[in-house]
């Protein structure tokens, strides 16, 4: 189980799923790796639990001779355990598509996720470019990627669960076809040079659902205005939002034939969190809005907006005290301004504006994207 807030969807569990992992060849003890690729990886999360797991490397190229990767079967074979319907985040401390990762062990985390249509598998890499190609590289051109009878293992699982559904024993488990209905793919953004970086890659990559975490988020990003450079010496600026771009001539429509279907944002925690500014938040939830997309607001992170003035500092989230007083009265309104303090994530809370925001794609949506 996990308590991240956006696999917190209705009728579902949500839960972590890690079943690439790294074991530590001085230790023994068995943790995860991963490097950092941008300013958005600085105070990652992942990195400092390893201590926890006896596996003290940093997530840095240098240290990866420290660690030896594997596929632990054990925990590849969980989500076939999980009988109700749960929202799993994929390598939540690592990166799915981190290069030390073979491609068998991607063919078999798919695998898994083909053999449990009644689970959604969220899966978010900095990687988009490596997971783009692993997602286009169709041996025979029919959509089919992994076959479930090359790993002993997975026919096995895949054997079962067949005959538990129709009560029929096949000779042969028919190859997976990608993209999974139930498998969304997404990239982490931490600014506008990454959002234009990393999303064209990803409105380009094979996926049911195709989404954005900006988090955490350390500048403004439009998504309505994304440079993605020069292609035949014509610049290209695309609205990820509706599927459109302007080029030096004229407005082009369905460029990709996809947009974004979800944006996650949210700021950053820890002893070291970087601020986010209200402004930013404010900003890509009034473009989903105006754009129809779904957005969701995870959190403020360790820094929370408010009012101050010389004698205090007030938070939008934990304004009210639960006899309903309003603690800004206790603020100098003519001398108050608009700021942050680093107040922790719990009082930080998750609210922009006075409200929650937990959108996720619907049903109607996902049909489409598929």
């Amino acid at each position: 189980m996990t308590k991240i807030e956006w696999t917190q969807r209705l009728g579902t569990k949500g839960e972590t799923w890690n079943p690439i992992r790294a074991r530590n060849k001085a230790t023994g003890g068995i943790g995860h790796f991963c490097t950092k690729v941008s300013a958005g990886c600085q105070n990652c999360y992942a990195a400092d639990f390893q201590k926890r797991f006896k596996n003290p490397v940093r997530y840095a190229a240098q240290d990866a001779d420290k660690v030896e990767l594997f596929l632990d079967e054990k925990a590849l074979l969980k989500p076939l355990h999980w009988k109700k319907p749960r929202t799993i985040f994929v390598c939540s401390m690592t990166d799915l598509f981190f290069e030390g990762h073979d491609d068998e062990w991607i063919d078999s985390v798919l695998a898994v996720a083909a053999l449990c249509p009644q689970h959604t598998f969220i899966i978010l890499t900095k990687r988009i470019k490596t997971a783009c190609q692993y997602m286009t590289s169709i041996d025979n051109g029919n959509g089919e990627r992994i076959d479930l009878s090359r790993d002993p293992m997975i026919e096995g699982a895949a054997q079962r669960i067949y005959h538990d559904r129709t009560g029929e024993d096949p000779s042969v488990w028919l190859a997976v076809h990608l993209p999974l209905p139930n498998v969304w793919i997404g990239t982490s953004i931490e600014d506008q040079a990454t959002a234009n970086e990393r999303i064209p890659v990803l409105l380009e990559t094979p996926a049911t659902v195709r989404f954005v975490s900006a988090e955490p988020l350390l500048g403004p990003v439009d998504l309505e205005s994304l440079d993605d450079g020069y292609h035949d010496a014509v610049r290209l600026i695309i609205d990820c939002l509706t599927d459109t771009a302007l080029d030096a001539y004229d407005s082009i429509g369905g460029i990709f034939g996809a947009k974004l279907d979800w944006v996650i944002c949210g700021g950053e925690s820890g002893h070291n969190a970087r601020p986010m500014n209200q402004d930013w938040a404010r900003s890509l939830r009034d473009q989903c809005k105006a754009a129809g997309t779904p957005f969701f607001f995870k959190q403020w992170g360790a820094w929370a907006p408010g009012m101050s003035d010389d004698t205090g500092f007030v938070s939008h989230s934990g304004r009210y005290t639960s006899d309903g007083t309003d603690l800004l009265d206790r603020l100098d309104l003519a001398k108050a301004y608009e700021t942050t303090a680093k107040v922790g994530k719990k009082r930080a809370g998750r609210l922009l504006d006075g409200r929650e925001h937990n959108e996720w794609p619907t049903n109607n949506q996902l049909r489409v994207a598929s």
